[in-house]
């Protein structure tokens, strides 16, 4: 694969979404909502879990500007595995049907979590507890989806995220797992209600 070297300047002409008939460098937005949905969530899941992988064969200040991406990407991943679980299969409680269309993890996550528990718990509440913790450890770090994309908030004051060296490839595997649990839960969950219609 031969490595393009010369300097991008914006150029006359130039359009962000160019068509292109050769599929195998051409890409296509989904269409139907749901997949939609599916494809956003597995690719910003991927995507952190590839910047992590970039971070490990490159040289090491990348890994302080990638950080914040790559923590963005899991957050949003995250967010939108909740959310799935909330829309495909809230329906099915007796929860009430509220607007989830907020970014506040902690909020959303107690009634996924009530979700998978009513519909299609296999008893393995420790599995559900480790979430849990990730998820609140997103958060505390995070509230309304704003440190990874700004370095100040709304109003101009600095976010303040930890002071401490951590372990990047400890992120990628922890929230491999998280996203592993939400696959199983949306198959158990689908099949369990699967009747239900």
């Amino acid at each position: 694969m031969e490595v393009e070297s010369e300097f991008k300047w914006p150029k006359k002409g130039d359009r962000l979404l160019r068509a292109e008939n050769d599929w195998q460098r051409a890409v296509k937005f989904t269409e139907h909502k749901i997949a939609r949905h599916v494809h956003i969530w597995a690719g910003y899941m991927q995507a952190g879990a590839m910047l992590v992988e970039r971070c490990q064969s490159t040289d090491q200040l990348l890994r302080h500007e990638l950080v914040y991406p790559i923590l963005f990407c899991y957050r949003h991943g995250l967010e939108l595995a909740i959310k799935w679980i909330i829309d495909q299969y809230g329906r099915y409680t007796d929860i009430p049907a509220e607007d989830y269309a907020n970014h506040n993890l902690w909020q959303l996550w107690k009634v996924c979590k009530k979700i998978i528990i009513e519909l299609g718990s296999d008893g393995d509440t420790d599995s559900l507890m480790a979430v849990e913790q990730v998820v609140k450890d997103f958060h505390d770090l995070d509230k309304g989806s704003f440190s990874f994309r700004y370095s100040t908030d709304k109003e101009g004051a600095s976010i303040h995220l930890p002071n401490v060296p951590f372990d990047l490839t400890n992120i990628r595997n922890v929230m491999e797992a998280v996203n592993n649990l939400f696959t199983g839960a949306d198959g158990q969950l689908d099949h369990n209600s699967s009747g239900s219609d």
